[in-house]
């Protein structure tokens, strides 16, 4: 005989009663007061006070039902992961393109903006990057194919002429691409601007990292089978930079650094 998990009860208890706890988020209410903010028959809100009260999620005091912190963080996490699975489900069309072992975190999709590529416009998810660029002070990525020729440009004035710092890791296709059609650009990025230069055989989509005076974001490219740009995924969340900081890392630790022909 199947035997309940009770973790299982927990969270479907959770979910069931979510509209009590939410109710009980500001201040105690009494069973009257809960019967009519929820609309619900005494009957049912009996219930589930019975149900949230074993679980010490609420408690009863003076004042009528309040949230024990238990159940605020149970509360906490149910709506945590609920907005987790609707930026998934809100990500769906894009996400599908996404090989499946790649690094992904909810983290980036949280408070996220999502482009698809319009075949009649097929760089304007690009957009938005490119405008960014021009105030960065500090630029990393990694890329599968040169997207727009004039961002490159952009990218060597800035780092030989100004202040912007570069670390870019290319596919080894792009890099030898790169290398053989713009060697004196790219030898002069690498010698005379802040430009660090890997290589690594693949990438499980495009990601860039933008750093301003005051303000952060990390952009996701996701690829199809020729690596086109499908679409985008940015986020200007401290939360999301962090994690595409750390993706970045554990992508360059496994690339090598490379130099311009001489």
């Amino acid at each position: 005989m199947h035997q309940s998990n009770p973790t299982d009860d927990v969270v479907r208890t959770v979910i069931r009663r979510t509209e009590l706890l939410a109710a009980l988020t500001d201040q105690p209410q009494y069973k009257r007061d809960l019967v009519e903010a929820l609309a619900c028959s005494r009957s049912t809100i009996d219930r589930a006070i019975r149900e949230l009260e074993s679980l010490e999620f609420i408690a009863r005091t003076e004042v009528g039902y309040q949230l024990t912190a238990g159940g605020r963080l149970a509360l906490s996490e149910y709506r945590r992961v609920e907005q987790a699975f609707t930026a998934i489900e809100e990500s769906g069309s894009l996400l599908r393109h996404v090989p499946a072992e790649a690094p992904l975190s909810t983290t980036l999709l949280d408070d996220a903006r999502t482009y698809e590529v319009k075949p009649h416009a097929p760089i304007e998810p690009l957009q938005e990057l490119v405008s960014r660029f021009e105030t960065a002070t500090r630029v990393r990525g990694f890329a599968a194919a040169e997207r727009i020729p004039a961002t490159r440009m952009r990218l060597y004035e800035r780092t030989v002429e100004e202040d912007l710092t570069v670390e870019a890791i290319f596919t080894e296709d792009l890099a030898e691409f790169l290398f053989a059609e713009y060697p004196e650009q790219v030898r002069s990025s690498a010698t005379e601007g802040a430009f660090d230069m890997y290589a690594i055989e693949s990438i499980p989509y495009e990601l860039t990292l933008i750093e301003q005076s005051d303000a952060q974001y990390v952009f996701v490219f996701v690829l199809n089978e020729r690596t086109e740009i499908q679409g985008v995924i940015s986020n200007d969340t401290r939360a999301a930079f962090e994690w595409g900081e750390s993706v970045f890392r554990e992508v360059r630790s496994a690339a090598r650094s490379v130099s311009p022909p001489e």
